[in-house]
């Protein structure tokens, strides 16, 4: 089940609702535009949550093929049309100026591996500066939170002063029409709130680094799966 939150009309007095990524509004009087559902996280080891844009998806111990163990999933499109994001925690060596050099002073020196869908594809994704953040300017494609898209064919110069962090990833993980809602049920992934700085975070290696201090994070049992070993069967 999803909360509902008001945005159209006015807010009734001395409510108070979620909205966006880690967001809460309690304005009396407040005007917003449409009506629309606001999606939970995971409450617990036992619960999934569900999916949004601008949510991270952690892999549950079920999840034992190599290219997505232990991952830690940045959502970007999560719709009628399917779901979409990129692997956070799977840097490469490969280096950006390379494959991008009109781009190499701005995005993070290396290049991360997103995924195993259009591996010869590029997506860049960035972190706005706060006050970039209610009008990106031309060249950003918001997402929730302080996420955004670039669009690589812009002139560099349009958004380097929005961007406090932007890493350029090559390929995609994409799931068809109810396939990662079929997944979540599975126990396969648990739903997150990201937090500014993620991109850095996960830059860390080895892989594991990330998936457990993300964990740690949650104020739930969540945290409890970041001593989860490697290998159930040492435990």
């Amino acid at each position: 089940m999803v909360a509902t939150a008001w945005t159209g009309g006015v807010i009734p007095p001395g409510v108070c609702f979620a909205y966006g990524v880690g967001g809460v509004t309690c304005a009396e009087g407040a005007r917003w535009a449409t009506i629309r559902d606001v999606p939970r996280t995971s409450s617990s080891l036992a619960d999934s949550g569900e999916a949004f844009a601008g949510a991270l998806l952690l892999a549950t111990p079920l999840i034992e093929e190599p290219t997505f163990r232990r991952t830690v999933v940045l959502m970007l499109e999560h719709d009628d049309g399917g779901s979409l994001g990129v692997i956070l925690n799977d840097l490469s060596a490969v280096p950006a100026a390379d494959v991008l050099p009109a781009w190499g002073g701005v995005l993070h020196p290396q290049v991360a591996l997103g995924g195993p869908v259009q591996a010869d594809a590029g997506v860049a994704v960035a972190q706005l500066h706060a006050d970039a953040m209610a009008a990106p300017p031309a060249g950003l494609r918001l997402l929730a939170g302080p996420w955004a898209v670039i669009d690589l064919d812009q002139d560099p110069d349009q958004v380097t002063a929005a961007l406090a962090d932007a890493q350029l990833f090559v390929g995609y993980a994409g799931w068809s029409v109810g396939q990662l809602d079929a997944e979540l049920a599975q126990g396969s992934w648990w739903v997150v709130e990201s937090r500014p700085g993620d991109l850095e975070l996960a830059r860390r290696t080895p892989r594991d680094y990330c998936w457990s201090k993300v964990l740690r994070r949650q104020p739930n049992d969540l945290r409890f799966a970041s001593t989860f070993p490697p290998d159930p069967a040492l435990n």
